[in-house]
């Protein structure tokens, strides 16, 4: 997925790992809230510090993991 996106290849990277595909795009998210609350000074309330932020994160991460090795279709499109 890496590769695929620093050659610019969004589809090939969806491809290869949609989930992490998102789960960096909530880094980077994460990290620009936290650069700006950093140089205003304040604290910015983000989705990451919901008291339930890591449980949803786990839960889709295990579904995931669980759905990409399903020996039947449409789950089979999946695999790399």
């Amino acid at each position: 997925m890496i590769y695929s996106l620093l050659h610019g290849d969004i589809a090939a990277a969806l491809r290869f790992n949609a989930v992490g595909l998102v789960a960096l795009g909530f880094l980077i998210v994460a990290y620009a809230l936290w650069t700006y609350g950093r140089v205003i000074d304040r604290t910015v309330v983000s989705w990451q510090q919901h008291r339930w932020a890591a449980w949803v994160t786990l839960a889709v991460v295990a579904v995931w993991f669980v759905v990409r090795i399903l020996p039947f279709e449409p789950f089979t499109a999946l695999r790399v």
